[in-house]
Formats: structure tokens, sequence, C-alpha cells
């Protein structure tokens, strides 16, 4: 009877240490997705998204302290699911920020073509 209290025991022992590292590891990769994704907010931001997407950039803001907040309160679950819907909100600031480079970047072409066009039509125009 003892060899079976003992075995219970280690097997109570082993689930429990294993429940601890379970949540010992959840908390560290929950710590390394908040991590990446206020990278994310911090990249959004820096690449202007503050005009061209502020709302997104908001959100993203929002969601990413109602997931600590909820990792605080252990509900990790919900962390995590705040913690991706933040991330998606960072990208897209981040893609609209992108966006309204490259249209302004196209707009500088633009005139850059149309005041060659001037030019070599002045310059015709004159040899002629």
């Amino acid at each position: 009877m003892n060899n079976h209290v003992y075995r219970l025991a280690c097997a109570i022992t082993l689930c429990g240490l294993m429940g601890v590292s379970g949540c010992a590891g959840n908390g560290k990769a929950l710590t390394e997705q908040i991590a990446n994704t206020e990278k994310s907010i911090a990249a959004a931001r820096d690449g202007n998204a503050s005009t061209s997407a502020p709302l997104e950039l908001k959100l993203a803001d929002e969601k990413l302290r109602a997931a600590k907040a909820a990792a605080d309160k252990k509900e990790y679950d919900q962390a995590r699911t705040l913690l991706e819907e933040a991330q998606v909100d960072a990208d897209l600031a981040r893609a609209k920020s992108e966006s309204a480079k490259a249209q302004q970047f196209r707009d500088s072409i633009k005139a850059l073509l149309k005041e060659i066009e001037r030019g070599q039509k002045a310059q015709e125009i004159y040899y002629h």
C-alpha cells in the first residue's frame, strides 16, 4: 500500500510540475508575443502611421494595453487573442503608411516626368 501511495504522490507531483512549467512556458511565450507586438507598433509609429493610419495605430495600442491587463489577470487566452488583433492592427497601420509613402513617391515621379516633357517641348519649339 505504501508503494501505491508513493507512486500516486510521485504522479501528482510530476503532473503539478508539468502544469507549472507549462504555465511558465505560456508566460514566457506571452511575454515574447507582447514584446513582438510592441515592436510592430513602434515600427508602424516610426513609419509615420500616426498620420496615415491613426485609427489602426490607436486600436493596436488599446488592444496591447488590454492584452497586458488580461495577462496580469492570468487570462492568457484572452491576452493572446488581443495580442493577435493588436499585431494585425499594427501591420495594417504600417502597410497603410507604406502605401501612402509609395503614393507620394509616384506623385513625385509623375510631376518630374511632366517637367521633363515640358522641357522637351520647349526645346523642340526653340529649335524649330
